[in-house]
């Protein structure tokens, strides 16, 4: 996805029907009128930009009217029609938790935020920069709201996978969150069912931190192990499964 900067450095940015000026106010308001949100205009740019201050959490929050292309995302639970797309509010984290993308509780205000804004503002669907998936805001308000609730990490709306000619699955957008990537050997298993077992080991790795040592883990079925495979150097992990026969 391209857009006119300001946008070009969010990590998430919610995709809305609004007319710029009206999002604009709309945005305005909702913020000044939120007692967990404090609002600073930082600068015009090619829309406006904002500091936004959540949990904690300064936010760099963009809007912009002039979107182009929407080529090369993954949808997920989206059904996009751009020509009905007339704005955009970008999110990035503020200098000050540069790199903060790898901690759990800044990825959380991030994903609070987002929704709790997009839900005022006629937002369609949001796109996360890191793995370039746009998924429709509905399901992504809902998965997000789980995991804030104590429910599963939103896997399937921050990482990508992407299945090689080769047999193998990889990830992307996981580096982003911890700083490696998966590689799924999927063996004669349904692709099905291993991105079942993937999703848990992602989950693990976005929430948990990185793999940092070869691991065995107890798979989804009682005679089944998941191995992990970390390689230092290349950022990859390795993940396979395989089944015990019982003696």
């Amino acid at each position: 996805m391209r857009m006119e900067c300001p946008l070009d450095s969010a990590q998430l940015t919610l995709l809305s029907k609004l007319q710029a000026p009206e999002l604009l106010n709309k945005f305005r308001a909702l913020v000044l009128a939120d007692g967990e949100m404090t609002l600073a205009e930082v600068g015009p740019a090619s829309g406006q930009a904002f500091d936004i201050v959540y949990c904690g959490v300064t936010f760099v929050v963009s809007i912009a009217q002039n979107l182009s292309d929407f080529s090369g995302l993954k949808p997920i639970f989206c059904n996009l029609d751009p020509a009905q797309i007339h704005s955009a509010v970008g999110f990035r984290l503020g200098s000050h938790v540069a790199g903060g993308e790898r901690v759990p509780a800044v990825v959380q205000a991030l994903l609070d935020v987002g929704r709790k804004i997009g839900l005022s503002l006629d937002v369609t669907a949001t796109v996360w920069h890191p793995a370039n998936i746009v998924s429709g805001f509905d399901y992504f308000s809902q998965s997000v709201a789980d995991y804030l609730s104590g429910g599963a990490f939103p896997v399937l709306a921050l990482v990508n996978f992407k299945s090689e000619p080769s047999g193998l699955i990889v990830s992307r957008g996981l580096s982003a969150l911890a700083g490696q990537e998966l590689q799924i050997e999927c063996g004669s298993m349904p692709e099905g069912e291993v991105m079942r077992r993937v999703v848990r080991v992602a989950h693990d790795i976005a929430t948990n931190g990185p793999v940092c040592a070869p691991v065995t883990l107890d798979g989804l079925d009682a005679n089944e192990k998941v191995e992990l495979h970390p390689e230092s150097e290349s950022g990859i992990v390795t993940m396979k499964t395989r089944i015990v026969l019982e003696a």
